[in-house]
């Protein structure tokens, strides 16, 4: 039994509530594991600690602490403290660029690296060369471990001159649809996918998310297939233009709509919300699940849409760049040409054998390599064998 505290420094605070609490996850797979673990969570205001579950006589706890906030990243030098890290048999960092994963790992003899960026998405441009320069040949040197979340993030990191990086991808949390009953509104929904052939995109409807492309593959969908309709899940989100001009959220959607044609849009159904645990109804609904973003660091709806057996067509990004290597888990489509994604809509809606292999190929991928308990009995093997991935 090890006692193990997970790391997260980022200057955001987090609503243990919300949707893909990592941390969470990471925290109660290891106590499934055998083990304690502390979830280390820096927020603005917040200092007190929360039980997340116990078992077996372990248990994982979210320890909420004040922090300092540098430009983009998070400092506590309370937690720097030998009397608070000696808690702890291993420390596991996120992020390769926060600060405080250099300065706990100059003082934990086992600190390793949990990291997701395969692009510069948190620090200020000029701040991060400055930072690889200070910072890389010693966090190469002092951690234990050094895992990354994609095949993209650790071509990134290797870049940099990082060593010995492991590819470890996501977890999913299952447990979060366990128990779980279909409320009168996704009941709803789901007879509307039963009665007719849909496509299924989840997530924010935003630039990065690509929701253009959507629009553009649906419609040459439709000139193919009449019958097929649009399910869109999710919430729009402001342009920076849109803000400034101190429009509503919704605008950004609203303003792609009005340039699609009225038979198109008759075609395309809008739900605002539907409560991740819900959504177990909807995937397994889909004739296909596409995700065209533009970024990605991972894409947990990705792994959601494939555990739940959603034939997919998806970017390369980097969730797509560790699990779907190849057609047998789905389609990725490396161009944003609307007619190569009509095409492969289409493959699965003319080819009900391929989408159906897919489908179950893409379900026993995540519930035997991609669950948090997989993840973290992988990550544990590998910094037991000095941060090198057991045969």
């Amino acid at each position: 039994m090890a006692r193990i505290l997970f790391v997260r420094s980022t200057p955001y605070d987090e609503d243990l509530n919300g949707y893909n609490v990592q941390g969470a996850g990471i925290a109660k797979a290891c106590v499934r594991l055998g083990h304690d673990c502390d979830y280390l969570n820096f927020h603005k205001t917040r200092e007190e600690t929360v039980d997340l579950c116990e078992e077996n006589g372990h248990k994982a706890r979210v320890i909420f602490t004040k922090r300092i906030r540098l430009f983009r990243t998070g400092l506590n030098f309370d937690v720097l403290k030998d009397a608070f890290l000696s808690r702890y048999d291993i420390v596991i960092c996120r992020e390769y660029n926060q600060l405080m994963t250099h300065l706990i790992a100059k003082r934990h003899p086992n600190t390793s690296m949990y990291s997701g960026p395969y692009y510069n998405m948190f620090m200020v441009p000029f701040f991060s060369g400055i930072y690889d320069a200070l910072f890389t040949k010693k966090l190469d040197r002092e951690l234990k471990g050094k895992f990354v979340k994609s095949e993209l993030a650790k071509e990134y990191l290797e870049q940099k001159g990082y060593t010995d990086l492991v590819d470890l991808g996501v977890g999913l949390d299952t447990t979060r649809f366990e128990h779980v009953e279909c409320t009168e509104s996704t009941a709803k929904l789901a007879d509307y996918m039963r009665e007719n052939r849909c496509i299924l995109y989840v997530g924010t409807l935003s630039e990065r998310k690509n929701i253009p492309l959507v629009l553009g593959c649906f419609r040459r969908v439709l000139e193919r297939h009449p019958d097929v309709k649009l399910v869109l899940v999710g919430k729009s989100e402001q342009t920076l233009k849109n803000k400034l001009l101190g429009k509503k959220n919704e605008s950004y959607f609203e303003d792609l709509m009005r340039d699609v044609p009225e038979n198109v849009r008759a075609s395309i159904l809008h739900v605002e919300r539907v409560d991740n645990p819900q959504l177990k109804f909807i995937y397994p609904l889909a004739k296909a699940f596409v995700l065209p973003s533009l970024l990605e660091i991972f894409g947990m709806v990705l792994l959601e849409a494939l555990y739940f057996g959603a034939p997919t067509v998806t970017s390369w990004h980097g969730g797509s760049s560790t699990l779907m290597r190849d057609e047998r888990y789905g389609q990725v489509i490396r161009a944003f040409d609307p007619d190569r994604w009509a095409d492969a809509v289409c493959r699965y809606l003319e080819n009900p054998g391929y989408a159906a292999e897919v489908s179950e190929n893409g379900k026993r991928l995540i519930a035997e390599s991609f669950t948090w308990d997989t993840i973290m009995k992988k990550m544990l093997d590998c910094i037991a064998n000095g941060g090198r991935e057991t045969a």
